[in-house]
Parts: C-alpha cells; structure tokens; sequence
C-alpha cells in the first residue's frame, strides 16, 4: 500500500463523495448509515465523520468513521476499576467505522483508529474525556482488543460489545 495512496480529511455535507452510495464493508447496519444517514447525522451535529478516499480511484470514499461526544455512567466501568467514578464519566465515542470489503486486511482500520486516538488525544487537551467508548460489532472485538480496548460487558447477550480505551492508554499509543 503506497503512502499518498489515500488521504483521511474531515466529511463535507456540502461535497458529493465518488462512491459513496456503493460503500460495502460487509455490515449491513454500516453501509445502510453511509448510504442514508451520515450526511444527515453531520449536517445535524449529531457526530462529526472522517473519510479515507482513494487517490488512485478518482477519490473513492473507501472508509470512514464518525465520533461524538458521549457520557458513561459509573455502573458501566465497575469491570475496569475497584475505585469511585463520578456519575457521568465523559467520553468521547466512536460510532461507527467501516473499510470497504476490498480493503480489508491491508490495516486501514488501524490506520483510521490511529487518526481517532490523535483527534481524541487533541481534544482531551481542551475538554474533559476520560476515554474512547464504543459498540463493537461482535465479529470486531478481537480487532479492538489488539488496539487495546477491553470490554465492559463480559456477560452480555448484547449483539455489541461495549468497550473502552482510556487517556492514558491513548495517550501512551501515540507519544
């Protein structure tokens, strides 16, 4: 995979994205947000979404993710520590994240999630944020474990997993 090959920049309501209505990643709850609701959830405020184009595909939308502010409540985070939290911890929350099938296993997410860790990283020196939250599709705990996430809701039925990655933790991952 070259270098300049693709380059990550902040989604813009306002541009037509090449591709991005035949987005497929594989998960069909994903591609229907890319196909119909992203554009909606930004121009709203509700998230803000980062894509990865393709330089050498006409700056094909090949994968994105969107991240948000978000609140846990101390009862989530027992698993993580014997110690008292704050009823509401803030966090910051990924969304969603998708790589287009043809991509996979090349380290885009990773390289996407290095990208999140470096924003989150930013923002925790202006606000508040305890951690990175997020649902992980099941089939993705394993991905999100090697970046160090741990899971919430061991026991769960869920169909997601919640898992967490702290400052710390972050912070520690790009320095």
């Amino acid at each position: 995979m070259k270098a300049n090959r693709f380059l990550i920049e902040q989604y813009d309501v306002n541009k037509t994205y090449y591709q991005q209505k035949n987005f497929d990643c594989g998960n069909r709850v994903i591609n229907k947000f890319v196909h119909s609701s992203l554009k909606k959830q930004v121009a709203n405020g509700f998230s803000q979404a980062y894509v990865l184009l393709n330089s050498e595909n006409n700056g094909r939308f090949s994968a994105f993710y969107t991240l948000s502010s978000f609140k846990l409540i101390a009862s989530d985070m027992l698993s993580l520590s014997s110690g008292s939290f704050p009823r509401d911890i803030p966090c910051a929350r990924l969304i969603m994240l998708g790589v287009e099938n043809e991509l996979q296993g090349q380290g885009i997410g990773k390289k996407l999630m290095a990208d999140v860790f470096h924003r989150v990283h930013k923002a925790a020196k202006e606000i508040g944020i305890y951690g990175l939250y997020l649902d992980a599709d099941l089939a993705a705990i394993d991905f999100y474990r090697t970046l160090g996430f741990v899971r919430l809701n061991e026991e769960s039925e869920s169909s997601t997993a919640k898992m967490f990655l702290s400052m710390r933790e972050i912070h520690a991952a790009i320095e």
